[in-house]
């Protein structure tokens, strides 16, 4: 059974998000988006070093600036992020380290994924669904009725679209397709409160207008 936690990290507190199997000694982790000692501590106690995969929504420091030293920590743990932001990690002016004054450590991504990618997890399967929007490269990834959605689906609202490749346009084709999720799965977002993808259809303005739309 998957069991997820959530730490939210750094100055603005994006959430970073567990998510471990500890019957098969496995897990992953979501958004790091700051050197944390006390997650790595938290992830040797559930899988020692069972760490897989450091999933990425998208290249913005406040979702990536821990991976550097989480992949020093585990360094079997593959680092996955969309495509299209491939070069964030490498680049403060698109990442938006360098507008906040700060810096990201560089690092290279180890898989490169775009839409309708899978991934293994022991017995489970990531899926990946390509949302850009709040970035070019922005992806949610589904594993079993989790959905984790970074800065493309906020409970209640959506992601910004005003930074760097981000496209409003591009947010509400993806808006449309993720109100096309099938079942009920829980929303892991990338600030703010989880959610579920009912009670987003129910409540949430930017995926209501497009449940019954078809923007293909």
């Amino acid at each position: 059974m998957i069991h997820v936690e959530c730490f939210p990290l750094g100055e603005l507190q994006a959430n970073c998000y567990l998510a471990c199997d500890k019957e098969q000694g496995i897990a992953l982790l979501v958004d790091p988006g700051e050197s944390s000692p006390a997650l790595v501590n938290r992830i040797r106690s559930r899988v020692g070093d069972g760490l897989q995969y450091i999933l990425l929504t998208h290249g913005h420091f406040d979702h990536i600036g821990g991976v550097a030293s989480m992949k020093s920590a585990f360094p079997q743990a593959r680092i996955v992020i969309g495509t299209a932001d491939a070069d964030y990690p490498q680049l403060g002016d698109k990442n938006l380290a360098y507008h906040f004054g700060g810096m990201v450590e560089p690092f290279i991504p180890d898989c490169l994924v775009n839409d309708k990618d899978t991934l293994p997890f022991g017995t489970y399967t990531i899926q990946v669904l390509s949302t850009p929007g709040h970035t070019k490269g922005g992806v949610c990834y589904r594993l079993d009725d989790h959905l984790f959605t970074g800065d493309t689906l906020i409970s209640g609202t959506t992601g910004r679209t005003d930074f760097p490749t981000g496209s409003i346009v591009d947010m509400m084709h993806s808006m449309a397709k993720l109100a096309q999720v099938e079942g009920n799965p829980t929303v892991y977002c990338g600030h703010g409160d989880i959610t579920t993808m009912d009670d987003e259809r129910a409540y949430n303005y930017f995926l209501r207008k497009y449940i019954y739309d078809d923007l293909s």
